[in-house]
């Protein structure tokens, strides 16, 4: 009988193993398949979903905007076969009954492969569910969600934005419950709360969804809507930073050719770091079949597909993505003014800065912001060769040496919250310099800027700090030769890393050597057309013990940099590289 049981658990994780290894683990607790990190996740929590189209069993057609118009969305991911998805079968219907007088809909969804048609039908006649179910044939909404677990709930408030996703709550075994992850966050909804716990692991079972088989017709409502919404709305709104708004299906397909180009050499989204050297949160990085549907779409007549009553709704660059800051400072400033503005933030005490969020009208004109605190800076007036120009900050004032990186606004901008436990801390009677980069025929509008702050909420936080590499080439020489690297002297984590100056001609390559000689690969700029300045922060903080080393790998030759025809004339003198690494001191803060 033994035997026969464990042949029965070998054949039911057996599809998984494969996925175990790398993004999975089995914890004791659970002692099922657990998800490693949730923050691997490609559809970030805070996004807001333009429309989200499915059809029920009973044939009944859905739209998002719709059901979340009148309240909350909850999409749960089941499954037929998954032992501890069935365990939640009592819970989802208390859920419902409770919830279901404030407009609540929960919505059940079987994306996995394994389960047919009739197996959910089946398996519905013992379950009696009384809310709404979804057999997810291709796996679309899976996708669009970023499902991955079954049970694995998604939590969308009354503006179509993810709150919460994750486990229903924190074990399979009702009576060991300790924490109720959904019914916590949405009661936080309801209430118009801060959501305490946003996303976590999810254990259960793996969902296996259908391959996309690109031979297959391809539309836009089924297939490119997706991508578009999930790679291209952060800019291309009709107020967004990017140009050319990709709101609806008349719009893409006027710039379809120019979709398929920019996303087939990596152009767009906007994302310069290389594979392998790092892995960051929010990669705008299409994947290879995403790219190869975008093609195949152009190139057969840009196919619309089921029409939709409600056309897909924008997400609008004045939607503050993590909901209202705790601070907002608002200026109106004219693009013909000198780009660097300084705010004094008025803030009563010192506090720790989680994260930072813009919003500004006439986001055309804008080609990046940063913002920094501390004294007044010096900067100087650069002209590029694509026609705009930038101040670039070329000092500060000598008596003040406390000037710290705060935030960076560029095109394919997310904003991204610290860890828990980690801020930048804001002294409260330091001023905040933004810096403007701006197009040229932009002089006579004004930006309308408003710099939202979210305070730590943590009663102790470790201090977000700076460690600076710079390099320079020879003037008698065509290589790059390290002038710093930089040296810990004590156990530290690193968050992130900011690329502040470089010839975006060429490459930055960056790697950390441990004492023992190890090595760590920290970030890759390739040489590229796009010259975008970002945070790139890590999915998970990167420890370095004492003694570690941040240094320049080395670069091979530079070609045709003595080439006046070929090297643009920002970059015809001594190229200086210059990479910002953001660290916590690891007797401040404890990794979770």
């Amino acid at each position: 009988m033994k035997r026969r049981i464990l042949l029965i658990q070998l054949i039911l994780f057996l599809p998984i193993t494969a996925l175990a290894q790398s993004d999975y683990t089995i914890p004791k607790k659970h002692r099922v398949i657990q998800e490693k990190t949730h923050k691997s996740n490609n559809v970030p929590i805070g996004i807001h979903f333009t429309d989200v189209n499915f059809t029920s069993l009973n044939r009944d057609t859905y739209t998002l905007s719709a059901l979340s118009k009148q309240g909350p969305v909850i999409f749960v991911f089941l499954s037929t076969e998954c032992p501890v998805a069935q365990r939640y079968t009592m819970r989802l219907k208390r859920l419902h009954k409770e919830f279901i007088d404030k407009n609540v809909k929960i919505v059940g969804v079987y994306s996995n492969v394994n389960d047919s048609l009739e197996d959910v039908q089946e398996y519905l006649k013992k379950a009696e569910f009384p809310f709404t179910i979804v057999k997810d044939v291709n796996g679309s909404l899976a996708r669009q969600l970023g499902a991955t677990m079954t049970p694995q709930a998604h939590l969308i408030d009354t503006k179509s934005v993810l709150r919460y996703r994750g486990p229903i709550d924190d074990n399979r075994y009702v009576t060991r419950v300790k924490h109720t992850y959904l019914n916590d966050a949405l009661v936080a909804v309801l209430n118009g709360k801060d959501i305490q716990i946003k996303e976590t692991p999810a254990f259960g079972c793996t969902i296996h969804l259908p391959d996309l088989l690109v031979d297959m017709q391809i539309t836009y409502h089924e297939h490119i809507a997706p991508i578009i919404q999930k790679h291209c709305l952060s800019c291309h709104t009709q107020n967004g930073i990017g140009t050319n708004p990709l709101t609806d299906y008349k719009n893409t397909k006027a710039h379809a050719a120019k979709i398929a180009e920019y996303t087939k050499q990596r152009i767009m989204p906007p994302w310069i770091p290389e594979k392998g050297y790092g892995e960051f949160k929010n990669e705008r990085r299409l994947t290879e079949k995403e790219i190869e549907m975008i093609e195949k779409w152009v190139g057969t007549d840009t196919l619309s597909g089921s029409t939709n009553n409600n056309p897909p709704i924008a997400a609008s660059s004045n939607i503050w993505e993590f909901g209202k800051p705790d601070h907002i400072e608002v200026t109106s400033e004219s693009f013909s003014t000198p780009p660097s503005i300084f705010i004094k933030t008025n803030l009563k005490n010192d506090v720790y800065i989680q994260g930072i969020d813009f919003k500004f009208k006439n986001c055309n004109a804008i080609r990046g912001i940063t913002a920094i605190f501390g004294s007044k800076l010096i900067t100087k007036k650069i002209e590029k060769p694509d026609g705009t120009f930038f101040h670039s900050i070329i000092g500060t004032d000598p008596k003040v040496n406390d000037e710290s990186l705060l935030a960076v606004c560029t095109p394919g901008f997310a904003p991204t919250l610290l860890p828990k436990g980690i801020g930048y801390l804001l002294p409260k009677d330091t001023h905040l310099i933004v810096n403007l980069e701006y197009q040229e025929n932009e002089v006579e509008k004004q930006n309308n800027l408003q710099v939202g702050f979210y305070f730590s909420k943590t009663p102790e936080n470790a201090k977000l700090r700076r460690a600076t590499l710079k390099k320079q080439r020879s003037e008698n020489s065509d290589m790059m030769k390290d002038l710093t690297s930089y040296q810990f002297n004590e156990n530290v984590y690193i968050i992130a890393s900011f690329p502040y100056a470089h010839s975006y001609k060429h490459e930055m390559r960056i790697v950390a050597t441990l004492p023992e000689g190890e090595r760590i690969k920290m970030l890759w700029l390739k040489g590229s057309d796009l010259n975008l300045q970002d945070i790139y922060y890590y999915k998970e903080p990167v420890f370095l013990p004492t003694g570690s080393r941040l240094e320049f790998e080395n670069v091979k030759e530079l070609k045709n940099l003595r080439n006046k025809d070929s090297t643009p004339q920002l970059h015809k003198q001594n190229e200086i590289q210059i990479c910002n690494f953001l660290y916590v001191l690891a007797s401040e803060y404890t990794l979770n």
